[in-house]
């Protein structure tokens, strides 16, 4: 943790310096920065869902407003009392006590904060425009006058504006109570009748972003233990402390000291690292966004007290220390009178090995540090942050390893394995690729190597490390082909080690707009739920069965498509397996991969296993465009009547449909698939191929075309089901359209874009709003959710039996 500082947005002025113990220290937290974002995000989504929900309120904040509004009225007085800190004559009271207490920096925050809340308030309500509870809603217990709109609650953005804004400039306990106060002051406010619960959530996260952007703006107090109580704690623990100094060190999560102790008439200096609540807030947020964010992280919690990340440290160090490892030995750990936590070890002459040195690295050297590495694994401790920054040369030219804040004993192979990673890259901006190569070859071995070359990438490396590497491109790339060229291996692939791509999350937001906003102005959803509780389920049971049917159609797509005979069964595991994977990319990609690994374990060569998946995909594309073509022409001479009257939200789900299809074409081509028409080429080349075989060919058209006969008659029992009237030709059609629709949007699988086409498109056709969207969503529930967590366990299975 005293590797890499969070680095301040401003410098920090001093309020309380000099001699004291204790200082408050005005500083920009890059914590502000998320908190701003992640508020913006929470007002700009509650104010989309409350702008498109105006109308018909949702049925479920209905609920959780009238499980409020209908509490017992005994409670009345206290919410009421408790209701006017969120008016804005709490702002100017709340200000006026902290200026008689002197406070004039919190008496600022606290004015600025809550007036700008309400203000911002009154301009959010003007633009949503949502009305009150007492006009949307027919029933309700009303006990205050109200007028004007509901969205967003000003009192609760005023109320979490002064919590906000008050929150680093009181105590730990003092600030629970304010937030506390704040949640009362919004449950007051649906209470009362006067708001949703998405206008006090909307409200809150409006006053948050503004307490947030304030301190962003100019600083935010962070009390901390200075040098004299850092001394009175270290003669507390029997130290005997004669002077104690701070350190200007690059030091995230921790603040250093250098101390001189004296002992039986010996002076000994001390490095002493000071854990506050303030560092563990900057660690904290680095740990919840790599928990996020990468997969096997495996850090401890992120949720340890400063007391147990020192412990915690110790810890390591010792075990360090034990297996033989050159580190500096640990003294003592405690606490100081504000709670900060203080870690002291000897101190070590010297310097880190990643600043220019008078001489080069000699090659003892490197070896030396490499010589360390098979002390950690064999005694599983995985550094975690094992940079060149954290190894100090002494006067002696012996390297030391520190800094174990965020070591982790009995550690994985995987973490074992980013160490190594770490080292070699930290290694080769300071000697170069073949030096670092050479030496840890040399030292580790070949199998630690390979180990780590998956994970040469930007995002297995500690962000100083990333930010240096950005300065030399291509040193990664060649670090991996060094790796292999020294190993005899072949060239590694990058590590998948991101949970989710910031892309595809915005994709899930676009989706759950579609689905749970968009579809309720489609239809009334209480005639949808209506729809639901009168359902034919026997046909329901063809849904499922025709959903089936599509995983052994498309098996004999793929078996006709491989030169090599595939086993039945296995083959159509394999389509279920691909149901999931399908689930987590877009554009078929993940399907399309499985296929293909499982083609390569029966045999064949990745250039021909890349050619049949092709031949599936075009031939796919192409029944696709024929089947719309001969449907398009069923539907002209079946004469289905368009509806001519459709609700509002029509328009807008056509809009989603529409765009996301333009825009999912066009990263399709332009960016991911740019010699797309030399696929082409290649896999016309290949059908033709398969047409001078009548069996493949039999296998391969049979299947594709079986497929969509079995995803038309599936969608076509699910609106039956649920009462609905559509002709054979308005369901192939919508089906096709829809799914077509769905392949050329960025969402996995068409998440969204499918549902809304369907949707639109059985509307358009003259079914009833609640059967198409009760039909469509029991059609997606048996081809979409249920066959990718049956294609999870299949995923599994053919891995166990080493199959993909």
């Amino acid at each position: 943790m005293a590797s890499e500082a969070t680095q301040n947005l401003a410098s920090p002025a001093m309020i309380a310096g000099g001699e004291s113990s204790y200082a408050i220290v005005i500083q920009r937290h890059v914590g502000d920065v998320v908190r701003v974002a992640l508020g913006v995000v929470a007002l700009v989504i509650s104010a989309l869902a409350a702008r498109y929900t105006n109308v018909h309120v949702p049925r479920l904040e209905v609920d959780l407003f009238r499980v409020i509004n209908d509490l017992p009225s005994w409670v009345s007085p206290v919410l009421l009392a408790v209701m006017q800190l969120g008016s804005i004559g709490a702002v100017g009271v709340a200000a006026g006590a902290a200026l008689l207490a002197r406070r004039i920096g919190l008496a600022r925050d606290l004015a600025a904060a809550g007036v700008l809340a309400y203000l911002l308030a009154r301009v959010v309500k003007t633009l949503v425009g949502r009305a009150r509870p007492d006009v949307l809603l027919d029933e309700l217990t009303l006990r205050t006058l109200q007028g004007g709109l509901g969205f967003v609650s000003g009192h609760a953005a005023v109320a979490a504006a002064l919590a906000a804004a008050a929150g680093p400039w009181l105590p730990r306990p003092w600030r629970r109570v304010a937030w506390v106060a704040a949640a009362i002051v919004a449950l007051a406010r649906v209470f009362v009748g006067a708001h949703f619960i998405l206008d006090v959530f909307g409200g809150a996260a409006l006053g948050w972003t503004v307490a947030a952007g304030l301190h962003l703006l100019w600083g935010a107090p962070v009390h901390r233990a200075e040098a004299p109580a850092i001394k009175r704690a270290l003669a507390a623990a029997g130290l005997c402390p004669i002077w104690v100094t701070p350190l200007s060190l690059d030091a995230r999560g921790s603040r250093p000291f250098l101390v001189a102790t004296e002992n039986c008439g010996e002076c000994t200096d001390l490095f002493v690292k000071v854990i506050g609540y303030h560092e563990r807030n900057a660690d904290l947020l680095f740990k919840l966004f790599r928990h996020t964010v990468f997969r096997n992280v495996e850090d401890e919690s992120p949720f340890a007290t400063p007391k147990q990340e020192a412990e915690h440290e110790s810890l390591i160090a010792l075990l360090a220390q034990q297996a033989g490892v050159r580190t500096p030995a640990i003294v003592s750990v405690g606490v100081a009178e504000n709670g900060d936590a203080w870690l002291a070890e000897a101190r070590i002459p010297g310097r880190n090995l990643a600043r220019s040195m008078s001489e080069p690295v000699s090659d003892e050297v490197l070896c030396e540090v490499w010589c360390q590495v098979p002390l950690l694994r064999a005694a599983r401790i995985a550094h975690r942050d094992l940079r060149l920054a954290n190894v100090l040369i002494d006067e002696h030219g012996k390297p030391w390893i520190v800094d174990f804040g965020f070591g982790e004993s009995g550690a994985s192979e995987h973490r074992l394995d980013a160490d190594v990673a770490e080292l070699l890259v930290s290694m080769s901006l300071n000697v170069g690729v073949k030096r670092a190569v050479a030496t840890a070859l040399q030292i580790v071995g070949p199998d630690p190597l390979r180990g780590a070359a998956p994970l040469l990438q930007p995002l297995a490396l500690a962000s100083a490390t990333r930010k240096a590497v950005r300065h030399h491109p291509g040193l990664l790339d060649e670090l991996r082909s060094a790796v292999a060229d020294s190993t005899g291996a072949e060239l590694a692939q990058r590590e998948v080690l991101l949970r989710f791509r910031w892309r595809t999350l915005g994709w899930i937001a676009a989706t759950i707009f579609a689905t749970y906003v968009l579809l309720p102005q489609v239809g009334h959803l209480g005639h949808t739920i209506a729809a639901l509780d009168e359902a034919q389920w026997q046909w329901l049971v063809g849904t499922f069965a025709m959903s089936a049917a599509t995983y052994v159609a498309a098996a004999l797509v793929l078996m006709g498509a491989s030169p090599r005979p595939l086993a039945f069964g296995r083959t159509v595991n394999v389509q279920l397996a691909t149901s999931f994977a399908n689930r987590l990319m877009p554009y078929g990609l993940g399907g399309a991969a499985v296929n293909e690994r499982y083609l390569e374990r029966s045999g064949l060569s990745r250039a021909t296993a890349v050619a049949a998946v092709a031949v599936t995909v075009t031939v796919g594309a192409v029944l696709h465009i024929l089947e719309l073509l001969g449907v398009g022409l069923w539907l002209g001479q079946s004469r289905v009547v368009l509806a001519s009257a459709l609700p509002s939200g029509w328009g807008l789900l056509i809009g989603f449909v529409a765009v996301m299809t333009v825009l999912g074409v066009a990263i399709a081509v332009l960016v991911r698939r740019r010699d797309w028409l030399a696929d082409v080429r290649k896999a016309a080349g290949s059908m033709a191929d398969i047409a001078r075989q009548p069996r493949r060919a039999v296998l391969v058209f049979s299947g594709q075309l079986g497929t969509n006969l079995a995803y038309i008659a599936a969608l076509g029992f699910a609106v039956h089901a649920f009462g609905g009237h559509a002709p054979a030709a308005l369901v192939a059609a919508v089906f096709l359209g829809a799914s077509a629709l769905g392949a050329a949007s960025p969402t996995p699988s068409g998440l969204g874009v499918v549902e809304a086409a369907l949707v639109a498109g059985l509307m358009a056709g003259g079914v009833a709003s609640a059967p198409a969207v009760a039909g469509v969503l029991a059609y997606r529930l048996a081809t979409f959710w249920l066959p990718a967590a049956v294609g999870f366990f299949s995923m599994k299975s053919l891995q166990r039996h080493q199959l993909l």
